[in-house]
């Protein structure tokens, strides 16, 4: 009995972890905005010149950060050369809170970056989640108990151990601080 009590219980838990392993499989690519704004996890090239193609990218904010001697890194920048796509280095952690002046940054680059803009972190589910919970506040002006949903398991992002710094930044964060975004 003790065993079908603890199944329950932990079935939420893993079909979560199911569902999170299949979205980071699939690239984790979703919609923030259409037409303006999209979220994934890290592309091969191949996805990525597909991507491109497909929803017309003009723009790719990495959250990763600059790694010039990683493979993935030379050819994002290569696929976005190839493309003629503004590429944007970011670097942010999934374990840390933002800085002021990284929220800073990013209120900015949804300013003046090139739309449609591809948002990428490495599984597309923490700093993307909140990167993307941060657009839907400032630029499609949405509260933010409804943007926070960009913060949630069905984009794999749990808010639990060290993520849980992504759902921290977004409740204390004050969006009346940043600059409107058009």
């Amino acid at each position: 009995m003790l065993n079908v009590i603890i199944f329950i219980i932990m079935l939420p838990f893993l079909g979560g972890a199911i569902y999170a392993l299949y979205e980071s499989q699939e690239g984790n690519f979703h919609e923030i905005t259409k037409g303006e704004a999209y979220r994934s996890a890290q592309l091969t090239g191949d996805e990525l010149r597909q991507c491109i193609k497909d929803y017309h990218i003009k723009s790719i904010l990495n959250l990763r950060g600059r790694m010039p001697d990683e493979r993935w890194y030379k050819e994002e920048l290569q696929v976005s050369e190839e493309a003629a796509v503004r590429h944007y280095d970011l670097t942010l952690s999934a374990y840390s809170e933002l800085s002021v002046e990284n929220a800073r940054t990013l209120t900015e680059l949804f300013k003046t970056a090139p739309r449609p803009i591809l948002i990428h972190c490495q599984a597309g589910a923490d700093r993307s989640g909140l990167v993307a919970a941060m657009w839907k506040v400032l630029v499609d002006k949405e509260s933010k108990t409804e943007a926070g949903k960009q913060l949630s398991i069905l984009y794999g992002h749990l808010p639990l151990g060290p993520p849980s710094a992504m759902d921290r930044f977004f409740d204390k964060w004050f969006p009346e601080e940043m600059a409107a975004v058009k």
